[in-house]
């Protein structure tokens, strides 16, 4: 009777793990998508100052769930997505107006990318 108890409690710690896990890395990821939306509506309105804050706001918020991310995802994948979002500031200004709204989008697929294939394991 006592194996059968310690099997059902690892069974359901297996599962909340499992199911924090998830939680965790869609509040991200979901974050993130949020953030790079509101980055394209700020460029869109030609409001670059804006954009760049919260640019910087992502990247911060990225930085303190990165950790988080690399425990469930290969750092590899948690790492290139970082690199697209550090490259973001650089086109924050109306004359590269089109390249930030192309590395938006390739960190947006990232992201999604990243999102998919922690799903797909779990």
């Amino acid at each position: 009777m006592r194996r059968i108890r310690i099997a059902i409690f690892i069974l359901l710690l297996a599962a909340a793990l499992s199911a924090a896990s998830h939680f965790a890395v869609f509040r991200v990821t979901q974050s993130v998508q949020a953030q790079l939306s509101g980055i394209r509506e700020a460029a869109d309105a030609q409001n670059y100052e804006n954009a760049a804050h919260q640019i910087d706001a992502l990247l911060e918020y990225y930085e303190t769930r990165q950790h988080l991310l690399e425990f469930f995802i290969r750092r590899e994948t948690v790492t290139s997505a970082s690199v697209s979002l550090h490259g973001l500031s650089a086109y924050a200004n109306g004359e590269t107006i089109q390249d930030l709204f192309s590395e938006i989008d390739k960190a947006s697929e990232q992201i999604h990318a990243m999102e998919h294939l922690f799903f797909s394991i779990f």
